[in-house]
């Protein structure tokens, strides 16, 4: 399945540590095999980052959200998702 993860944050962060924290993030994901990062954006101006996903693993995946965002103080969202093209 894909899912979306929309991450938010209140506090002041570079977009450098961000990217790297999210990409440290998904790497151990992955080696856990709960989850393969499909796709990121983020928008720091905003706030905002999305990242979608494919997992067998929704309950895994959003444990290490759940985990992640107590560390971080980023919030998440995660949604399943159906993806299509015009």
């Amino acid at each position: 399945m894909r899912v979306m993860g929309t991450n938010t944050w209140d506090i002041e962060i570079r977009e450098e540590v961000l990217i790297k924290m999210a990409l440290r993030f998904s790497e151990d994901v992955k080696s856990k095999g709960i989850a393969e990062l499909q796709e990121a954006y983020i928008d720091n101006d905003q706030k905002l980052l999305w990242c979608s996903w494919k997992t067998d693993n929704l309950e895994g995946l959003q444990a290490a959200f759940d985990a992640m965002n107590e560390q971080s103080g980023l919030k998440s969202k995660l949604a399943v998702v159906e993806q299509f093209y015009p």
